[in-house]
Parts: C-alpha cells; structure tokens; sequence
C-alpha cells in the first residue's frame, strides 16, 4: 500500500491526517526527521490494510487506501481530502451550481491541456488543481478529471518517471469517478492512469474504461484517439485502427488520431501516408513536438534540419527532449 507525503507537509501533520502515530508511520519510510515539510512529494510504502489496523472507524477501509498503486483503490491523504471537498459542497451551498468563472477556468485548464506541450500541460495540471476547490460537484469531477489526465500524460506523453505519476493520476481519477461516475473525462482519466507501468490487467481494465466513455460520449474524438494509442501500445495494430478511423470519422483534424493513423501507415511501409497524416496533425496542433520528430525521422536534408528544430522548440521538459531526440532518429 503506498501513502503520499506532499510536497511541504511533515510526517507528522500527514500521520495526525490519518489518525496514526507518528511513530508508526515512521518505522515504514526513510523519513528521518518527522517535523520537515518534505521537500518534494513522496511515496510511502506501508502494508495493506496498516490504515484499518491502526484505527477502526469504518470510513477508514482499504477501499480509501492504495493497495500497491492499483486502481482498486486510492491515496488516503488525497482521498480524506477529497472527502472533505464533497462534504463541504453538499453542505447548504447548493452543491449543483456553478459559476461561469468556472467554466471559463475550465476552458482554459482544457485549451493548456489540448496544447499537447510539457510546459502547457504543467499548467493546466496546476489549473485543474485549483479548480478542484470548488462548492460545484459537476465542476469538482471535471476538474479532478482534467488533473488525472495531465498527472498521466507527464508519463505517458511527456516521458516524466512513471512511479512520480501514477499514483497521483490514480487517485484524482478516482475523485473524478467519485464526484461524478457519469462523466466520460473520468472514465478517460482512469483509463490514462491504469496505463502508467501498465499489466495486462491494467490494459484490460483501461480498455473497459475507454469503452465506458463512449458509451457516455459516442461522440468524444478524443476518447476513440485515445483508444488507438492504448491498442498500439498494446500490439493490437487492427483495433488501433478501427478507433483512430472512428476519431477521425468524427473530427477529421484529431491530432492523437492522425498520430495513430500515421504511425499504423508507417508500419505497413506506407511513409507517404505516413507523411501526410503527420503533416495534418502538426497543423492541428503546431505545439506537439512530437509529430514534428516523427516528420522530421522522414526527411532528409534542409527539411529535416527545420523540422528537428521545430520539434525540439516546443518540447519543453528536459525529459520529453531526450524522448523527441529518439523520435527523430526513428526510435519511437
């Protein structure tokens, strides 16, 4: 079971938190001095079930904690907190409004999001955060929402360590559910999590998530795109192919769908197809650094000087440059 120390909490404020001694805690992590906010977040490993041993309310049961990063449950520091969020909402503030700040915040979380860049999407993570406080239980799922996928795409997109993200996109994934389990960003939120350090049964279970979103939104482009690259990872070309075709069938400019469709050419031998799918998605989405490295692994000459540039002007992470720098010697 893994804990989450954030970033600028102590050991012992985390340990009052859960109703713990601090003491006990302690004997399961490196942390030394147990007063020093943490300097960066950290993950906490202690047994299973070592919340329910330590107190017996009812509320704290391993369905709040994290069992070795899965989905089958999530982080209790994020879960008490998201609690306490809802409680609040549900009380005497008239939970389902919202304000059309909101949705302009949210707007603007999404448009960062939709950038497809590092740093982009470090911000709309950042926006999406502070969205969470929010007395709107809509707004607090499609915000906690909104987070998990950024939380994700740090590694999934973005090549940030996976252990950094996954428990982290796993939890805000599962408040999304929580606020509202009729969301289909949720259901995407949790697919993109599970795919972190993915098993076979997590791929199972993302695709089943998947599934869910389109049966919630039949007309979301970006759930399809995100099914393909959930099947290419996979190995599994032909379904990789059937939901980038059902993405572009909807939206013919989908940026990850033309990625798959591109990649999926290029596999076949196609590289002029392969070229043009790519060139349409660099100008959907001129800020996504990778389609540029894939453009430029086909080029030869000027050409693939200017595109290697353009590819390693938009990536904005030290990580994500070592990742466009294999793309473009035809390594991804």
């Amino acid at each position: 079971m893994f804990l989450v120390l954030p970033k600028g909490q102590s050991l012992r404020a985390v340990a009052e938190r859960l109703g713990v001694a601090v003491e006990e805690l302690q004997k399961h992590t490196h942390v030394k001095d147990v007063d020093a906010p943490a300097a960066v977040e950290q993950r906490l490993e202690v047994p299973d079930g070592f919340l329910r041993s330590k107190r017996a309310k009812a509320e704290l049961t391993d369905a709040m904690s994290s069992p070795s990063g899965k989905r089958g449950g999530m982080n209790m520091w994020l879960a008490l907190d998201i609690e306490q969020k809802r409680t609040r909402a549900a009380g005497g503030m008239k939970a389902g409004k919202h304000r059309d700040s909101e949705d302009e915040a949210l707007a603007e979380a999404r448009t960062a999001y939709l950038r497809f860049e590092a740093a982009s999407n470090e911000l709309a993570a950042d926006l999406y955060q502070q969205i969470t406080s929010t007395v709107s239980t809509e707004v607090r799922g499609q915000a906690f929402a909104g987070l998990a996928c950024a939380q994700a795409q740090r590694a999934l997109m973005f090549a940030d360590p996976a252990e950094r993200n996954r428990v982290v996109a796993l939890s805000s994934a599962k408040a999304a559910q929580l606020a509202n389990p009729k969301l289909p960003e949720a259901h995407l939120a949790m697919a993109l999590a599970l795919q972190i350090q993915a098993t076979a049964a997590d791929i199972d279970e993302a695709r089943a998530e998947l599934t869910r979103a389109v049966e919630l939104d039949p007309a979301g482009h970006l759930l399809y795109a995100e099914r393909g690259r959930l099947e290419l990872r996979a190995g599994d070309h032909a379904a990789a192919l059937e939901a980038a075709t059902a993405a572009l069938a909807i939206e013919q400019t989908s940026t990850l769908a033309l990625e798959v469709s591109a990649h999926l050419r290029l596999h076949r031998g196609d590289r002029d197809g392969a070229w043009v799918q790519l060139r349409r998605a660099s100008e959907a989405t001129p800020t996504y650094a990778d389609v540029w490295a894939r453009l430029a692994a086909l080029e030869d000459g000027d050409e693939r000087v200017t595109l290697i540039a353009t590819a390693r002007a938009n990536s904005t992470s030290e990580a994500h440059l070592a990742f466009i720098n294999a793309l473009i010697l035809g390594e991804g």
